[in-house]
């Protein structure tokens, strides 16, 4: 996953945006850019990675694949 905290902002255009706040980083689908996932190949929308919505539902686009927590981010 994300080596290290500088590595945890996505360099756009606008500048730098922190992606800690959204659910990406705890997804089964993300892949290990942190960008990308399988329901996002192109790159995960800003409004997801920023955690401004929250990708527990339908988002258009999507392919029908929203959040799900990875094996080891379950509680035991």
């Amino acid at each position: 996953m994300v080596a290290d905290r500088a590595a945890r902002f996505a360099d756009t255009n606008l500048g730098y945006i922190s992606i800690d706040d959204g659910k990406c980083n705890r997804c089964r689908h993300v892949y290990a850019d942190g960008l990308r996932c399988k329901a996002f190949r192109k790159g995960i929308p800003m409004e997801i990675l920023t955690g401004k919505f929250d990708h527990s539902t339908k988002f258009p686009g999507d392919h029908g694949i929203q959040f799900e927590p990875r094996e080891e981010a379950l509680p035991k």
